[in-house]
């Protein structure tokens, strides 16, 4: 009989594209720089960008869409995804909710 394996689901709260809650994909991530929003929860989200993201360092997300919101945080992560050219992806996690 074969193993079978059982995927636990960790996360507090569903992850969706920054479009499906009203926000642009591309974001300011202050102090100055630009990035890529891969995904999205009330907690927290996950980032592209083209410079390292210093884990532990604090934030601000400035998201745009229909409206503008300012959501300060922490870094939890940074990996490189990809050589060439140089791109990171990182998570940044929410001080307080994003609700929609």
């Amino acid at each position: 009989m074969a193993a079978r394996l059982t995927t636990v689901e960790r996360r507090g709260a569903g992850r969706a594209a920054a479009e499906e809650h009203g926000w642009q994909s591309t974001a300011l991530l202050r102090p100055g720089l630009a990035v890529h929003i891969l995904d999205l929860s009330p907690g927290g989200a996950r980032l592209s960008s083209m410079a390292r993201l210093k884990p532990g360092g604090r934030a601000e997300l400035h998201l745009t869409g229909a409206a503008r919101r300012v959501i300060a945080g922490r870094i939890s992560r940074c990996r490189v995804i990809r050589l060439m050219p140089l791109c990171y992806e990182g998570a940044i996690v929410f001080d307080v909710r994003l609700d929609a």
